[in-house]
Protein backbone atom coordinates (compact mmCIF):
# COMPACT_ATOMS: atom_id res chain seq x y z
CA UNK A 1 0.00 0.00 0.00
CA UNK A 2 1.36 3.40 -0.93
CA UNK A 3 2.10 5.97 1.79
CA UNK A 4 -0.45 8.80 1.94
CA UNK A 5 0.66 12.11 0.52
CA UNK A 6 1.60 14.54 3.29
CA UNK A 7 0.02 17.99 3.09
CA UNK A 8 1.64 21.04 4.63
CA UNK A 9 0.06 24.33 5.71
CA UNK A 10 1.49 27.81 4.98
CA UNK A 11 3.98 27.47 7.85
CA UNK A 12 5.23 24.07 6.75
CA UNK A 13 3.36 22.03 9.39
CA UNK A 14 1.37 18.89 8.70
CA UNK A 15 -2.09 18.33 10.15
CA UNK A 16 -0.52 15.71 12.41
CA UNK A 17 1.88 18.35 13.75
CA UNK A 18 -1.07 20.65 14.45
CA UNK A 19 -2.93 17.92 16.36
CA UNK A 20 0.14 17.11 18.44
CA UNK A 21 0.55 20.81 19.35
CA UNK A 22 -3.14 20.99 20.26
CA UNK A 23 -2.92 18.02 22.65
CA UNK A 24 0.35 19.29 24.19
CA UNK A 25 -1.38 22.49 25.34
CA UNK A 26 -4.67 20.87 26.38
CA UNK A 27 -3.67 20.16 30.03
CA UNK A 28 -2.88 23.87 30.54
CA UNK A 29 -6.32 25.12 29.52
CA UNK A 30 -8.93 25.80 32.15
CA UNK A 31 -12.16 24.05 31.43
CA UNK A 32 -15.29 26.23 31.56
CA UNK A 33 -17.16 25.17 34.69
CA UNK A 34 -20.57 25.88 33.15
CA UNK A 35 -19.96 23.12 30.61
CA UNK A 36 -17.88 20.53 32.46
CA UNK A 37 -18.88 20.92 36.09
CA UNK A 38 -22.34 20.71 37.52
CA UNK A 39 -22.61 24.11 39.16
CA UNK A 40 -25.95 24.79 40.78
CA UNK A 41 -27.78 27.53 42.58
CA UNK A 42 -30.58 26.64 44.95
CA UNK A 43 -33.89 28.30 44.15
CA UNK A 44 -34.68 31.29 46.31
CA UNK A 45 -37.69 33.51 47.12
CA UNK A 46 -37.33 36.93 48.74
CA UNK A 47 -40.25 38.65 50.42
CA UNK A 48 -40.32 42.20 51.72
CA UNK A 49 -42.53 42.76 54.75
CA UNK A 50 -43.05 46.10 56.50
CA UNK A 51 -40.46 45.33 59.23
CA UNK A 52 -38.16 42.74 57.63
CA UNK A 53 -37.10 40.71 54.60
CA UNK A 54 -37.69 36.98 54.47
CA UNK A 55 -35.38 34.93 52.27
CA UNK A 56 -36.48 31.34 51.62
CA UNK A 57 -33.99 28.94 50.01
CA UNK A 58 -34.83 25.45 48.71
CA UNK A 59 -32.14 23.20 50.20
CA UNK A 60 -33.74 19.75 50.03
CA UNK A 61 -31.22 17.07 50.90
CA UNK A 62 -28.65 19.49 52.33
CA UNK A 63 -27.52 18.80 55.89
CA UNK A 64 -28.10 21.76 58.18
CA UNK A 65 -24.44 21.57 59.29
CA UNK A 66 -23.31 21.98 55.66
CA UNK A 67 -24.94 25.42 55.28
CA UNK A 68 -23.12 28.68 55.99
CA UNK A 69 -24.98 32.01 56.14
CA UNK A 70 -23.05 35.30 56.17
CA UNK A 71 -24.25 38.90 56.17
CA UNK A 72 -21.93 41.79 55.33
CA UNK A 73 -23.67 45.15 55.14
CA UNK A 74 -26.49 44.57 52.61
CA UNK A 75 -25.01 41.42 51.07
CA UNK A 76 -26.34 38.03 52.18
CA UNK A 77 -24.25 35.00 51.22
CA UNK A 78 -25.50 31.42 51.54
CA UNK A 79 -23.00 28.60 50.92
CA UNK A 80 -23.15 24.87 51.30
CA UNK A 81 -22.78 21.44 49.82
CA UNK A 82 -25.27 18.75 48.85
CA UNK A 83 -23.76 15.27 48.63
CA UNK A 84 -24.99 12.94 45.94
CA UNK A 85 -27.38 10.23 47.04
CA UNK A 86 -26.63 6.82 45.54
CA UNK A 87 -28.61 3.67 46.33
CA UNK A 88 -26.37 0.86 47.62
CA UNK A 89 -27.53 -1.65 45.01
CA UNK A 90 -27.20 0.73 42.02
CA UNK A 91 -25.73 -0.78 38.84
CA UNK A 92 -26.97 1.64 36.17
CA UNK A 93 -28.13 5.24 36.01
CA UNK A 94 -31.33 5.86 34.09
CA UNK A 95 -31.75 9.61 34.63
CA UNK A 96 -30.04 12.33 36.69
CA UNK A 97 -31.81 15.67 37.24
CA UNK A 98 -30.88 16.63 40.80
CA UNK A 99 -27.92 18.97 41.19
CA UNK A 100 -25.22 18.11 43.71
CA UNK A 101 -22.02 19.63 44.99
CA UNK A 102 -21.10 23.03 46.31
CA UNK A 103 -23.40 26.01 45.90
CA UNK A 104 -23.39 29.69 46.68
CA UNK A 105 -26.08 32.36 46.51
CA UNK A 106 -25.19 36.03 46.90
CA UNK A 107 -28.12 38.37 47.42
CA UNK A 108 -27.87 42.13 47.70
CA UNK A 109 -30.70 43.63 49.72
CA UNK A 110 -32.09 47.07 48.81
CA UNK A 111 -31.88 48.52 52.37
CA UNK A 112 -29.76 48.06 55.49
CA UNK A 113 -30.70 45.20 57.79
CA UNK A 114 -29.93 44.49 61.44
CA UNK A 115 -27.28 41.75 61.42
CA UNK A 116 -27.57 41.16 65.19
CA UNK A 117 -31.33 40.51 65.00
CA UNK A 118 -31.14 38.30 61.90
CA UNK A 119 -32.16 34.68 62.44
CA UNK A 120 -32.36 31.54 60.33
CA UNK A 121 -34.78 28.61 60.53
CA UNK A 122 -34.21 25.33 58.67
CA UNK A 123 -37.23 23.05 58.32
CA UNK A 124 -38.44 20.47 55.80
CA UNK A 125 -35.66 21.26 53.34
CA UNK A 126 -36.24 25.02 53.34
CA UNK A 127 -33.96 27.60 54.94
CA UNK A 128 -35.74 30.79 55.95
CA UNK A 129 -33.61 33.79 56.86
CA UNK A 130 -35.42 36.66 58.57
CA UNK A 131 -33.59 39.98 58.22
CA UNK A 132 -35.10 42.87 60.22
CA UNK A 133 -34.79 46.26 58.53
CA UNK A 134 -32.78 48.98 60.24
CA UNK A 135 -35.17 51.68 61.44
CA UNK A 136 -35.20 54.71 59.15
CA UNK A 137 -33.79 52.93 56.08
CA UNK A 138 -36.95 52.67 54.02
CA UNK A 139 -36.79 51.60 50.43
CA UNK A 140 -37.14 54.18 47.70
CA UNK A 141 -40.03 53.98 45.28
CA UNK A 142 -41.23 55.90 42.27
CA UNK A 143 -44.68 56.19 40.75
CA UNK A 144 -44.90 54.90 37.22
CA UNK A 145 -47.68 56.23 35.03
CA UNK A 146 -48.98 54.58 31.90
CA UNK A 147 -50.01 56.77 29.01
Amino acid sequence: MAEAERKFDDEGHTSQDAMERFFQHLPHWRKPSAIFEKAWKPLCDIYECPEHFSVVVDLAGVDEEKVEVMLHSRVLTIKGNRKQFRPASMNNTYMIEISYGEFERIIELPVDVDADATRAIYRRGFLEIILPKVKGSGSCSADISCE
